[in-house]
């Protein structure tokens, strides 16, 4: 189903025995019944935001509430102004965005329970600990996906699905080989699980699907680590054409830098560098690394319906877009999929256990 259109066709259960649903359309969208839950009023439906605005890693996290804000900006203007006229007489709106400054995810989140009460949380920060805290108070989250702790909770939404750092796959290998690269290295972060589960995965993956040999790996880099000299270092000594790492774009560039200086003759794939800008600043050390975003990229044509409505409503906003902001945008247009699961007599419980049953968002 195309992001952010109705679909007439009903979403068959994931439980067995019970009936498939489908999003309500026409005058039941603007139908305002009382709903008794926290964060709604008669008039308004209010979220929380929590992200790493504040970060070591210079990443760009901050800008997912921008992606959340123009997208309910969408849903809530009128419809002779091309928006969608609220949604059950209401209007969506962030009512407490919060930073989690990179290392107190866990606090954050359980403060933004007890304080916000918001009817859902969107999030979207490197480090995920206050996952078990949304979990335990069963409270709908809509999150850029880059952490594994969504597992396992029916009430995490991710805006893909839910990551498997330590599983096989097929796409690196297969790249490897349509490049022609013969030796390969991978770079992890050995401070996050995550990363560090990533790269291994990697590796193994090499191992399964041997398209390309690798020849160096360093799974125990630091957060905002400044010199990578002797990594590149090794890597020239083996012949690495290709790297792949778990990393993020500043620690990227850092190695990119370093790659340059050093003169070897490889390129990275960038797991998280989809930012127009950045890759403009830093060219001379990018040109011919490989972008790997978690959604169709904006410049591909012809581009999707969904992603012109991502443009046109993010450039009233007057925010930039980046990798972040498409990621709200994602994140916001899963919730509201949701509520017009749930229909107007919505409730948290309701919108989990809807989209529980959702299956090709």
């Amino acid at each position: 189903m195309p992001l952010g259109k109705a679909d007439d066709s009903t979403v068959p259960s994931t439980v067995e025995g019970s009936p498939g649903i489908t999003e309500v359309t026409g005058a039941a969208l603007q139908q305002n019944n009382p709903v008794k839950a926290t964060g709604v009023t008669d008039t308004q439906i209010g979220v929380a935001a929590i992200t790493s605005k504040t970060n070591i890693l210079g990443g760009l996290y901050g800008e997912f509430a921008d992606g959340i804000q123009a997208y309910f900006d969408y849903v809530n203007a009128p419809t002779s102004e091309g928006g969608q006229g609220g949604l059950y007489g209401r209007q969506l709106k962030i009512i407490a965005n919060r930073d989690d400054k990179f290392f107190s995810n866990q606090q954050t989140v359980k403060a933004s329970l007890a304080e916000d009460h918001a009817f859902a949380t969107f999030v979207a920060t490197p480090q995920f600990f206050g996952a078990r805290d949304l979990a335990d108070a069963r409270q709908p989250t809509f999150h850029w996906n880059i952490n594994p702790e969504m597992f396992g909770h029916l009430n995490i939404f991710g805006t893909v699905g839910a990551l498997c750092f330590a599983c096989l796959g097929q796409g690196l290998p297969f790249l490897a080989q349509e490049q022609h690269f013969t030796k390969v290295a991978v770079l992890a972060y050995g401070v996050a699980a995550s990363s560090k589960q990533c790269g291994q995965a990697i590796e193994a993956s090499f191992k399964k699907y041997p398209s390309a040999d690798v020849v160096f790996s360093d799974y125990n880099l630091q957060f905002a680590q400044a010199d990578l000299s002797a990594d590149v270092s090794q890597m020239k000594a083996k012949g690495v054409q290709f790297i792949m790492t778990c990393i993020d774009q500043k620690e990227a560039l850092v190695l990119a830098k370093e790659i340059s200086k050093q003169r070897l003759n490889a390129v990275q794939n960038l797991p998280n560098a989809y930012d127009p800008q950045f890759v403009a600043d830093n060219a001379q050390y990018l040109e011919g690394s490989f972008n790997e975003p978690q959604f169709v990229p904006l410049e591909e044509t012809p581009k999707l319906a969904e992603e012109a409505l991502f443009e046109q409503w993010m450039q009233k906003s007057g925010k930039a877009i980046h990798e972040l902001s498409i990621e709200g945008w994602i994140a916001a247009n899963e919730f509201v999929h949701g509520l017009k699961l749930a229909g107007p007599d919505f409730s948290q419980q309701k919108l989990i256990n809807s989209l529980n049953q959702e299956t090709h968002f």
